[in-house]
């Protein structure tokens, strides 16, 4: 274990030493736009695409959290909200794209091949930022992320965050009433919405997911100070799933944490029989995960 912990510092600075990143966001008003561009690259076959593709919904306004001076990349980029359409919602939507290359490459090809991957999209031309970083740099976006929380406090306070599968043939409706009406203000924190491919999952795992090829990763990541407003924002989160219900939508929720049987068994829907097998087989007396409790233990573990 220890000299593959190696061998994967090795590969990652070897990398990082020779390699670069051109990170990308661009700005969408029309979700339908945003979704189609998405899911076009994601579709793609490898080195016809970007190399990461992701995105995220922002609140319309000059929140600093929750609006539009949560997307550019760098201080010295300048979110103009006069690009933005009078048309435009109350929310806007963010694709993040990124492409990489080595160090040896030209600037000029670089640029070429992002324009002739940008030139498909229908994002808003005045609404593009971007940034040249280190591949290392790039991995490690998010850790420089949490650095800054955990400098400001914000790191313990309380996550009530919210994960949920979503297909493609409901994510219409969800932005529709979820992230234009309930969260048009945004949650504290990133809104995450991007595409991802059945067929990118191995089915030999209990991972239950939405009907159909595409489906959506949405993630609310609020991070807020402790007290009463945690216990609202949970009360939001059971709301969300609460009208997910109500209205159909084919959507799975993402380390869901249910209270009875009868939920879990809503959850993995045709899988339940095999999920239960699975769990006899491999796991007889109950040992692994009681925190479920749906699996009687059957074998107390002394201490």
């Amino acid at each position: 274990m220890q000299n593959e912990r190696w061998l994967c510092l090795f590969i990652v600075e070897v990398q990082g030493s020779t390699c670069k990143v051109r990170w990308l966001r661009v700005v969408y008003t029309e979700f339908e736009e945003f979704t189609r561009d998405a899911e076009f690259l994601v579709t793609q076959e490898e080195g016809e695409s970007f190399d990461y593709v992701e995105g995220f919904v922002f609140s319309n306004s000059d929140d600093p959290i929750n609006g539009w001076p949560s997307v550019p990349l760098d201080p010295d980029h300048e979110f103009n909200p006069a690009y933005i359409p009078q048309t435009a919602s109350s929310v806007l939507y963010c694709l993040e794209v990124a492409l990489h290359y080595r160090n040896s490459d030209r600037p000029s090809t670089v640029d070429t091949a992002v324009s002739r991957l940008l030139e498909r999209l229908g994002f808003i031309q005045r609404l593009k930022f971007q940034l040249n970083v280190s591949y290392v740099e790039f991995l490690l976006r998010v850790k420089q992320v949490e650095e800054h929380a955990k400098a400001n406090g914000n790191w313990d306070s309380p996550h009530p965050w919210l994960n949920i599968f979503i297909s493609k043939s409901s994510i219409v409706d969800f932005d529709r009433t979820v992230f234009r009406k309930m969260l048009k203000d945004g949650v504290g924190g990133p809104m995450l919405i991007y595409p991802l491919l059945r067929s990118k999952w191995d089915s030999r795992t209990s991972v239950v997911l939405p009907e159909g090829e595409i489906f959506y990763i949405v993630a609310l990541l609020r991070f807020v100070p402790k007290g009463p407003t945690v216990e609202k924002l949970v009360a939001q989160n059971h709301e969300i799933i609460k009208w997910c219900n109500k209205e159909g939508l084919d959507f799975k929720l993402y380390l869901p944490h249910y209270q009875s049987k009868e939920d879990w068994k809503r959850h993995f829907g045709n899988q339940w029989t095999r999920f239960v097998e699975r769990k006899t087989s491999f796991d007889p007396m109950a040992i692994l995960a009681p925190g479920q409790n749906f699996f009687k233990r059957t074998h107390t573990i002394k201490p």
